[in-house]
């Protein structure tokens, strides 16, 4: 999992971020000043088309994806657009029920994978 940070409110600085709120040694935060995946995925969002569907419409004008989720399958393949992409929301607090079953959807789907003949 790859949490990424940036400034998107005056007082939101990389000192500031909590590094407590997601402390599973599988999760990898990074911080992005220059908000270059934010941006990147707010431009590429529609071309995504993720399997299950994408919640959430931007309350206002913003130059860069953020407080969403992204969620893709453990196959997806990142080229020059990612693929794999099972579904997305924003706000995350608002889309969190979403996302659990969405992740639910992916372990059971991985624990089917994993089902002997």
């Amino acid at each position: 999992m790859f949490v990424i940070w940036f400034r998107m409110y005056p007082g939101d600085a990389e000192s500031k971020w909590p590094r407590e709120l997601l402390t599973d040694r599988r999760v990898e935060h990074r911080w992005d000043e220059p908000k270059t995946a934010g941006r990147w995925f707010m431009t590429n969002l529609n071309a995504l088309r993720p399997s299950r569907g994408g919640d959430g419409v931007f309350p206002q004008r913003v130059d860069a994806l953020w407080d969403s989720y992204l969620l893709f399958d453990r196959n997806a393949a990142w080229n020059e657009t990612p693929n794999g992409l099972l579904s997305w929301g924003f706000p995350v607090m608002r889309t969190r029920a979403q996302l659990l079953k969405d992740f639910q959807f992916a372990i059971a789907q991985r624990e089917v994978r994993k089902r002997p003949s």
